[in-house]
């Protein structure tokens, strides 16, 4: 952009800029310049304005108002709306130019239109407010994780079942949560509540495969005392391991579930209910009147940031519940992210606890482990250096995990979803590590 000087000759053309509006007057308040961009501001040619009288524009409503006699008034920077012959609206800004003697000489002013800031303030607000939105979301997200007792909900998988469970929870609906034994679903079911208008009132869980069929009624309804549905009048019935029960007891659930009642039901299994619809082993009129919103919960060796995360979790709060300052050594952590943990949290809590506990220093090595879980020889992964290079150490710490994969896993395919890698990469990398090409079932 062409700076702006004010030569002797105050007659000079108009000044050249490119997309700035700009008008200098004098201290009697003639335009002496004008940019081409200030014409087109007041529906003029800029040559008119040249030598024009800024008090006669005024008058004639091409300046409405003028800024010149404000700023030379207030000897300082002014800044005020105005309006422009063809309707439109401009902020203008006024900033007088001192001689020697400090009086104001000449005013500089220069303006935008107005229509161009309110679409730039209403998208900065619009922009303000979706950050807001989704810094206060990520902020609520990040808090309910907190109370979601005995494991840990960051992976992918397990951050969208908490936000539909986050839904779900301000609805007066009933939910199905299943996954395997230990993956939270108690502890889902129990978020749920605390996070619903029933939060205050009661949360009854009931384990459906203890109850025998002959009392399975009066479980619910009760004799002399009130029964499940009683108790959790207003509040949470959990109905847990449904998918344990017998056909005839479904019937009779399904019937109890009709009659008017206040509880609002969250059921539990350990398999897909809707694949138990398919094999026949669970009722369909049963199956429709819970399965209207449905959250599954992937077990922990599919959840391996929750696995990272539920490592260290549990280690703090054991050290906090035996007044230790332990830690896990590099070997048994790696060696803890390769198991399967069928028991998923439950069973990482209590290996981790019994690790705690049979270790005698503050480091908590592979040994210490309970000797199921131990890995062979062969499987240990040592991060010892004793002189070894980087490369090589990894390159050790590859194939060892590579091998270890290989013995757990049926396929090359279930191998790269594990280790997050293609398929291509774990073949070559078998290739490499082994003498023969992986066998037929690894494909």
């Amino acid at each position: 952009m062409n700076t702006l000087f004010l030569l002797p000759n105050t007659d000079e053309e108009i000044i050249d800029t490119y997309d700035e509006d700009i008008i200098v007057t004098t201290k009697e308040g003639r335009i002496i310049k004008a940019s081409t961009l200030s014409g087109e501001t007041y529906g003029v040619a800029p040559e008119e304005l040249l030598g024009k009288s800024v008090y006669d524009l005024e008058a004639a409503g091409i300046f409405s108002p003028a800024i010149t006699p404000l700023v030379l008034r207030k000897k300082k920077k002014v800044v005020l709306r105005q309006d422009t012959p063809s309707g439109r609206k401009v902020l203008i800004t006024g900033i007088p130019l001192f001689n020697d003697r400090g009086d104001v000489e000449f005013v500089v002013s220069y303006s935008y239109d107005m229509s161009q800031l309110m679409v730039m303030k209403e998208y900065l607000e619009n922009l303000e407010s979706e950050m807001s939105k989704v810094k206060g979301e990520l902020a609520h997200l990040r808090s309910q994780q907190l109370h979601i007792e005995g494991c840990v909900m960051e992976s992918p998988t397990s951050s969208r079942a908490l936000q539909t469970a986050i839904k779900i929870a301000q609805l007066e609906v009933p939910v199905v949560i299943h996954g395997e034994p230990g993956t939270g679903k108690t502890a889902l079911a129990k978020f749920i509540h605390s996070q619903s208008s029933r939060r205050n009132a009661a949360f009854i869980e009931v384990n459906c495969s203890a109850i025998p069929e002959s009392v399975f009624d009066i479980s619910f309804t009760g004799l002399d005392r009130e029964g499940y549905i009683g108790l959790a009048a207003g509040g949470t019935l959990v109905l847990n391991e449904i998918d344990q029960l017998s056909l005839s007891s479904q019937a009779a659930l399904f019937k109890l579930l009709q009659q008017p009642h206040t509880a609002r039901i969250i059921a539990i299994s350990h398999t897909s209910i809707e694949e138990a619809v398919t094999g026949g082993h669970f009722r369909e009129d049963l199956f429709y009147s819970l399965h209207l919103a449905s959250i599954e919960l992937k077990p922990l060796r599919e959840r391996p940031d929750d696995l990272d995360q539920g490592i260290s979790r549990f280690l703090e709060e054991l050290n906090h519940t035996y007044n230790q300052q332990k830690a896990i050594s590099d070997d048994l952590y790696f060696h803890l992210l390769q198991l399967s943990w069928k028991g998923n949290f439950r069973e990482l809590r209590n290996v981790l606890e019994r690790s705690f506990i049979e270790s005698e220093s503050p480091l908590i090595r592979l040994d210490d482990l309970p000797i199921t879980y131990q890995p062979d020889s062969d499987e240990r992964i040592g991060l010892e250096l004793d002189g070894k290079t980087l490369p090589h150490i990894l390159e050790s710490v590859e194939k060892k995990v590579l091998l270890n994969a290989q013995k757990r896993y049926r396929t090359t395919t279930e191998m790269a979803n594990i280790l997050g890698i293609s398929q291509p990469s774990v073949v070559r990398k078998l290739k490499k590590y082994t003498s023969t090409p992986p066998g037929g079932k690894m494909t």
